[in-house]
């Protein structure tokens, strides 16, 4: 059986201490108080790391708009995909690119992007993330509901120590690891001659 939003939304509600709801968008109390949370406290969990389950590739579209400067090495610009909450890297390892707003600017013809994107189905998600992302309302909702900071403080523990370190454990076993390319800063760091600055 899949799981709902309001499955979700009811866990968190009942670890904290306070009634369940009937429907995350129904007129309770605690509906509208979880509502007020719900997706800024998604974005913020799933901004934590590159999630395998809401990664997306894509083909970035270059814009006409124009700079007031730039940067050695930016020469192009381009439109950051609305979904997007997080850029992880680029189709090409050596290419330079940054955020800018809602831009992408970069020194490549053709960049391509993996990123985290807003996934508001939780029937996709694993195990490991619902207990994280269950944890993180928890905090978020603990003193608006029940007046405790105790409360919400010993939930953002939990999210930040147990909770998100297994799911991000998880995460990092499935399929073969991205590794980030040294820069010449770090390689020389390490005594090596085998790079170009």
């Amino acid at each position: 059986m899949a799981i709902s939003r309001t499955e979700i939304v009811n866990k968190a509600l009942t670890l904290v201490g306070a009634s369940p709801i009937v429907n995350i968008d129904d007129e309770a109390e605690n509906a509208r108080v979880v509502n007020r949370v719900y997706e800024i406290s998604l974005k913020s969990a799933l901004s934590e790391t590159a999630w395998t389950f809401a990664l997306r590739r894509k083909l970035l579209s270059q814009v006409t708009d124009t700079l007031e400067w730039y940067d050695p090495g930016e020469t192009y610009v381009y439109q950051k995909p609305n979904e997007c909450i997080r850029i992880f890297r680029a189709n090409n390892p050596n290419t330079i690119w940054r955020e800018l707003g809602e831009f992408v600017v970069s020194d490549t013809t053709g960049l391509g992007v993996e990123y985290v994107y807003f996934l508001n189905t939780p029937s996709k998600y694993p195990p490991s993330f619902v207990e994280a992302f269950v944890d993180k309302l928890c905090a978020d909702i603990a003193f608006m509901i029940l007046n405790s900071k105790t409360v919400a403080e010993t939930f953002l523990e939990k999210y930040e120590k147990v909770s998100l370190a297994k799911a991000l454990a998880e995460n990092s076993q499935i399929g073969i690891p991205h590794y980030q390319k040294d820069d010449a800063w770090e390689l020389a760091k390490q005594g090596s001659n085998n790079f170009e600055v």
